[in-house]
């Protein structure tokens, strides 16, 4: 029983392995295994605490791994989004949504499970298998279905915006990946897994995902190498003449200042401006902008919206102008931290890094359009790319799997 909830068994690396694979499938198989994860963080922790505390050297525990540096930032936010809790104009409801801060445990329990290169590829590996089947099915379905504005593809997942923003996530880190890969092989499986992937996330229609796909690799490939924009531009133009015309005229609205999603957009800005200029210090409260914003949307706006659509303006109108300012430092710090991890990384940790980095940017981009912070499948793969960079699989000294064994035989020995 102790070893079904130890974190430093390799039972907890199988469950983390079903979690990922589970997230563009089930969100509640997710979180039943996300619980029992948590379970082992907490026991983990006790034992870690109570070792120190006695000094006890006969029982061998993997050291708490050495957080980044942006993680502070995120315990700053979750210091004021409990602040905006305190002051929110629904306290019940704001505390209920609270329960999203129990996802940011999940980048200690990433670190402290995925530590060695074996690892990191077993569960790099069920991340690509979770996407590839969550397409698959997004593709039988429209087969079968077809796909409108009216009945957008979702999935298995609860929306369109969560299937297509999990979908973005992997293929821009797998995109990035099949370019520094040297085995032909490999690249041939990758492309074509990728291609499957972009298939579903074009028939998603979900322009905010296009868009965050588009600049984010259009600045890759600008880093790796702008002369393979040449070959981009062309494959592109070919792509877009054969897209099915719900796709074609999905990417046509874009650019269309009358389209009615467009300039509810706008209506957006304004409203988010005005309740911040009323809330400015704590903001209306963690998942509250749905009760008021009818009161501040503008004369001409006929939607309802739960949430602003922008990562930035929504933190500011729910939180708080403290809770924005800790989140905008977090994300500054993850992008340096990533950056001096590309210049000093080498091999696999550098690709990993550069992975990850437009990965971020991607989902910087698409949040400018849609709140995908807000979303908690999102963070579940957001917060795993954001920790593989930091898992020190360059240097295994400890692996879990082996502590659990000198653990349990120094057990044996007291």
């Amino acid at each position: 029983m102790k070893q079904l909830f130890d974190i430093s068994a390799d039972f907890s690396f199988y469950l983390l392995l079903v979690f990922l694979f589970l997230v563009n499938i089930t969100i509640a198989g997710c979180y039943v295994i996300f619980t029992l994860l948590l379970i082992q963080l907490i026991i983990y922790t006790f034992r870690h605490l109570k070792s120190k505390i006695r000094r006890d050297t006969t029982v061998v525990i993997p050291p708490w791994p050495q957080m980044p540096k942006y993680y502070k930032y995120f315990l700053l936010y979750i210091l004021f989004s409990f602040m905006a809790t305190l002051f929110s104009i629904d306290r019940l409801n704001s505390l209920k949504d609270n329960k999203e801060f129990f996802i940011f445990l999940l980048v200690p329990i990433f670190l402290l499970v995925i530590n060695s290169r074996k690892r990191l590829d077993y569960s790099l590996f069920a991340v690509m298998a979770s996407a590839v089947v969550s397409s698959l099915i997004g593709v039988i379905i429209t087969l079968k279905e077809g796909t409108s504005l009216d009945h957008r593809l979702q999935g298995l997942t609860s929306h369109w915006m969560t299937y297509s923003g999990l979908l973005m996530l992997v293929f821009i880190f797998f995109f990035v990946f099949l370019f520094y890969q040297k085995k032909m092989k490999l690249k041939v499986v990758i492309s074509v897994l990728l291609s499957i992937i972009l298939a579903s996330i074009l028939l998603s229609l979900t322009r905010a995902m296009w868009v965050g796909i588009f600049v984010s690799l259009g600045l890759f490939i600008i880093y790796y190498k702008p002369k393979v924009l040449y070959l981009a531009i062309p494959t592109l133009l070919i792509l877009i003449l054969v897209l099915p015309g719900s796709v074609k005229s999905r990417i046509v609205s874009i650019f269309d200042m009358n389209n009615a999603t467009n300039r509810d957009r706008l209506y957006m800005v304004t409203a988010g401006i005005n309740i911040f200029k009323d809330h400015p210090l704590t903001g209306v409260g963690p998942d509250n902008i749905k009760k008021i914003y009818d009161r501040y949307k503008p004369a001409g706006a006929e939607l309802s919206n739960p949430h602003l659509h922008n990562n930035f303006l929504n933190v500011l109108a729910e939180r708080g102008i403290l809770a924005l300012l800790s989140l905008i430092a977090a994300f500054a710090v993850i992008i340096i931290q990533l950056i001096k991890k590309i210049k000093t990384g080498i091999d696999l940790e550098k690709t990993i890094s550069v992975g990850v980095l437009f990965v971020f940017i991607g989902f910087l981009v698409a949040g400018m359009f849609e709140y995908n912070w807000g979303d908690s499948e999102i963070k579940f793969f957001l917060f795993y790319f954001l920790s593989i960079p930091f898992i020190g699989f360059a240097n295994e000294k400890i692996s879990l799997s082996q502590s659990h064994e000198d653990t349990k035989a120094h057990e044996e020995m007291a």
